[in-house]
């Protein structure tokens, strides 16, 4: 925060304080540390120290949380560095969409973040709770975060997308998006000032052009239209930024397995790139941004803060996706050779709890030792195999209702956190 912040020779210098940070677990904090200095003390082979939980509070009010932000961005431009990456074709697969999450409820994170009004099922109990916006640009194919954002709860999806995620989309990237995200000035900016493409969900009704995709029975799956903006405002917008008053948009019919049809907007005009056939597929890889969430939220504990102040919780936040993109790093030859291995029924893959607990283990031997990095890196590995999972296709899960005159939804995940749910870290 100040230039002569880290400067004295304390207990808690920068590269300690900044490891534990990353560390973050769901212990308290002083379990935490006196884990942390039990375990330099063996690495370094120094005399043990202890650290209070106040002076460690004290401590990170000195440490900006960009610090993480650029650490995690740092990670997402080196893993690119060599363009040896998983494709879709010649696209980077990118895709993009946003989430909520409760915040702790001070006065100092209210400044920060926008409260919401919520109410209980019998709409006669209300509170007020502090929340955010989240936002990700997400490698689904390579499971790296590009970008990550927290934003005040009240902005809009498509704003934060423009504001924070357009700046690292380049040329060549196919970014899918849910059906929040359409609009004509969106469109014209990915086509036309970033030389991306887009492949979006639209809503019936939007595009009166295209209404008839959305029977069963058209003949036609598959067509090209022209688009222009629809009010005088916007195209006076688009001039002024320089983008086209006029664009061309694919859109393309998906049956779903339920016989539920979807249209999709699509900026990839050449059917010899995609085919028809290969865009329900294609969409369908939009799910592991989904997945994404559900391993920040529960696997990493994203919403079970250290802190209490805005500072410490954009810490966790952008710590918290650091360490995502480390795992996908560090595992990613090794579910290759995994997906490689033909004696198994089937495709087998790292387990997410193991990775994220060993690199938690391992994250001051790789940072702040001396000690040679391959060797770390293949103790790492080894221990990265002791619990493979199977990829099993095609699972699916009937959601659990009231109705099932059985277990109801909060039961079953009260019963899961009590006595199923296995800490990772």
């Amino acid at each position: 925060m100040k230039k002569e912040d880290f400067t004295r020779n304390r207990k808690l210098p920068f590269t300690k304080l900044l490891l534990t940070i990353a560390k973050k677990s769901v212990k308290s904090i002083q379990n935490v540390l006196n884990e942390t200095q039990i375990q330099l003390s063996k690495l370094l082979g120094e005399e043990l120290d202890t650290i209070s939980n106040s002076a460690y509070s004290k401590a990170r009010r000195k440490l900006k949380f960009t610090a993480f932000k650029q650490l995690s961005n740092d990670s997402s431009r080196l893993f690119y560095g060599d363009d040896d990456y998983k494709k879709y074709k010649h696209f980077r697969l990118l895709t993009v969409d946003g989430s909520t999450l409760t915040l702790p409820n001070n006065d100092d994170i209210k400044k920060e973040f926008s409260t919401c009004k919520v109410v209980n099922q019998h709409k006669h109990k209300m509170k007020h709770i502090v929340k955010t916006r989240i936002s990700v640009l997400y490698d689904v194919l390579n499971n790296i975060a590009l970008d990550a954002c927290m934003s005040n709860y009240s902005m809009g999806e498509i704003s934060i997308f423009k504001q924070n995620h357009l700046a690292h989309v380049k040329k060549d990237d196919l970014i899918i998006f849910d059906r929040g995200y359409p609009s004509y000035d969106m469109f014209a900016t990915i086509m036309h000032k970033y030389n991306a493409n887009f492949l979006v969900r639209t809503k019936r009704n939007v595009y009166k052009e295209i209404s008839f995709l959305f029977d069963k029975n058209s003949k036609i799956k598959d067509t090209v239209i022209t688009l222009k903006p629809c009010t005088k405002k916007l195209k006076e917008e688009l001039s002024a930024d320089n983008l086209p008053v006029e664009i061309t948009v694919r859109f393309v019919q998906v049956i779903l397995d339920d016989g539920e049809v979807e249209v999709l907007a699509t900026s990839v005009l050449d059917k010899n790139i995609i085919t028809t056939i290969e865009f329900k597929s294609l969409y369908f890889k939009r799910w592991g941004i989904e997945t994404y969430y559900e391993i920040l939220k529960n696997r990493l504990s994203l919403e079970n803060f250290t802190g209490l102040s805005t500072n410490s919780v954009l810490q966790d936040f952008y710590a918290t996706i650091f360490i995502s993109n480390l795992e996908s790093i560090l595992t990613d030859n090794i579910n290759e050779q995994l997906k490689e291995k033909t004696n198994t029924k089937y495709t087998q893959k790292v387990n997410k709890s193991v990775s994220f607990n060993i690199i938690k283990n391992y994250c001051f031997e790789l940072f702040y030792s001396n000690k040679d990095i391959e060797v770390i890196i293949e103790e790492m590995s080894k221990l990265f195999l002791t619990n493979k999972v199977p990829i099993r296709p095609n699972r699916k899960f009937k959601r659990p209702t009231a109705r099932d005159g059985k277990n109801t939804k909060a039961i079953k995940s009260a019963n899961y956190q009590k006595r199923n749910k296995k800490i990772v870290f």
